[in-house]
């Protein structure tokens, strides 16, 4: 594959989720994909969502193209439509938590069959997960991120942002380990579904036009799981390395679910109570999604490079990231008993 047929993708992949996102909103009132303003919202107008249809189409399509050099992502391709579809009935019908659940533990065990056998993580002073816990380690992990990603999609262009960003930062570092890895079909479908999401983000940055909803954030969380769970599998990208790009969604929506789990709060409640929300009452949407980006891509993707290229400091890298973005979250107010008051 030349340098040009990537740039060709790249391109048509950005320009379609820019296009489609647009017609999506063209489309929403009569699709049924407008989102009015509830205990979640960080917004006070309805504003079309859905957007994740462009997403979910564009990433669809990259994971066919993958499928032309390996027949592997075919399930790729499958487990998108239905995460996408499934997303988009939650849109449309509000499904009920009991019935989303059983769903996404099935999405996410097909997913972990098509990935294979990971290996163990080594933690410092010799501990070691391995065997039967591993998968179900895994698993459990999986289906946190993939609920916590739908919790931090909740002020203009943080979650598209941050998939842009932690797609890319993956990506680099498997390069910078095996460059040849450029031109393996799961490098395609991180470049295609990254530019597919940043055509989204030009409609949905402050102030958004239109909202991802379910079908995107689902489809998003899942497609970042498969590519960082296959560049752990062979060797190229590590656990913690992952685990520090990832951290700015994970503590906040971590911190906020403890905090409020130990006041006796039900943690399925809506509530606009993370870190981010709070800090966007007091600021604004495009401030705090800079916020994130910036510390994602100067901060958490260069110390997740490290980690890589220093496995004896990785995990005591991942503490510490963790420790500090504990700090600040609490700091914003993530999980408090009220919210704060605009400015």
């Amino acid at each position: 594959m030349t340098i040009f047929y990537y740039l060709f993708l790249v391109a048509g992949a950005f320009l379609a989720g820019w296009v489609t996102s647009f017609a999506v909103r063209r489309a929403a009132l009569r699709l049924g994909l407008v989102q009015v303003p509830n205990a979640r919202s960080s917004h006070s107008i309805p504003t079309p969502q859905g957007g994740g249809i462009a997403i979910a189409a564009v990433s669809l399509a990259g994971a066919l193209i993958a499928s032309t050099t390996d027949s592997g992502f075919l399930a790729i391709a499958a487990l998108t439509a239905v995460v996408a579809a499934f997303g988009l009935a939650d849109d449309i019908l509000d499904l009920p938590a009991p019935l989303r659940f059983p769903v996404q533990g099935l999405v996410l065990w097909a997913l972990l069959a098509w990935v294979g056998p990971l290996p163990d993580i080594s933690l410092p002073l010799g501990l070691t997960i391995g065997g039967w816990g591993l998968p179900v380690l895994v698993w459990f992990g999986a289906l946190w991120w993939l609920n916590l990603f739908n919790f931090m999609d909740g002020i203009d262009g943080i979650a598209a942002s941050e998939t842009v960003i932690i797609l890319l930062g993956g990506l680099i570092i498997a390069v910078s380990v095996h460059p040849p890895m450029l031109a393996t079909p799961m490098a395609l479908l991180a470049l295609i579904t990254a530019a597919g999401t940043a055509g989204f983000l030009v409609m949905n940055w402050a102030p958004a036009r239109i909202f991802m909803g379910d079908a995107g954030s689902n489809t998003l969380a899942v497609l970042i799981l498969a590519i960082a769970l296959n560049t752990v599998q062979h060797g190229l990208v590590g656990y913690p390395s992952w685990l520090i790009l990832m951290s700015p969604f994970v503590a906040d929506a971590t911190v906020a679910l403890l905090r409020r789990t130990a006041r006796g709060e039900l943690p399925w409640r809506a509530h606009r109570r993370h870190a981010y929300q709070q800090l966007a009452r007091q600021w604004s949407h495009a401030r705090v999604t800079l916020l994130y980006a910036g510390f994602t891509g100067l901060v958490a993707l260069p110390m997740a490079a490290v980690a890589q290229y220093r496995p004896m400091a990785s995990w005591w890298l991942v503490g510490l990231i963790y420790a500090l973005l504990v700090v600040f979250m609490v700091w914003a107010g993530s999980g408090s008993a009220a919210e704060r008051s605009r400015e």
